[in-house]
């Protein structure tokens, strides 16, 4: 969690990253935020740049972990959980 303080804070109006993720478990290893994807024979694991992305969508099929959550709050990434009626 230490590392999080070392990191130099960009201002939201110079982010320009915006993902919507759909299907996948979003998760924390290592100090990093990665989401996992399922295809036919592996698993792919897909890292996020925390530091240079604004809003993250959650579409259907998406969940979350409590401690990628508290990084994505720390770095001051906006997730949004959205879906169909």
């Amino acid at each position: 969690m230490e590392q999080l303080t070392d990191l130099k804070p960009i201002l939201h109006s110079k982010r320009a990253n915006i993902y919507y993720l759909e299907k996948c478990r979003v998760m924390q290893k290592d100090g990093r935020v990665l989401y996992l994807t399922e295809t036919k024979k592996d698993y792919c694991y897909w890292n996020i740049p925390i530091a240079n992305t604004t809003c993250l969508l959650l579409g259907t099929g998406t969940s979350i972990t409590q401690s990628a959550m508290r990084l994505l709050v720390k770095a001051g990434v906006c997730v949004d959980f959205c879906g169909t009626v």
